[in-house]
C-alpha cells in the first residue's frame, strides 16, 4: 500500500485558488463595510506583531460597536 505524502499539482493549484479567492473576497467585503473595518482596527489595536492575534486587553475603555 503506497501513500503519497505530497499532494498532486492539481490539488495544490485548487487549494491555492481557494486561498487567493478567499483573500480577495475578504478584501471586497471590508472595502464595502467601513464600519466593520473600523471595528476590526479598534479591536486589534495594541496587539503585538509577533503574537497570535486578538486583543492585548490593556485598555480599560472597552467599547463595543456592532
Amino acid at each position: 500500500m503506497s501513500r503519497n505524502v505530497l499532494p498532486s499539482a492539481p490539488e495544490v493549484l485548487r487549494e491555492s485558488l481557494v486561498l487567493i479567492g478567499g483573500a480577495i473576497l475578504a478584501a471586497l467585503i471590508l472595502s464595502q463595510l467601513p464600519e466593520l473595518r473600523r471595528w476590526i482596527s479598534e479591536n486589534t489595536r495594541g496587539t503585538p506583531a509577533s503574537g497570535a492575534g486578538g486583543c492585548s486587553c490593556t485598555d480599560t475603555n472597552h467599547s463595543t460597536v456592532i
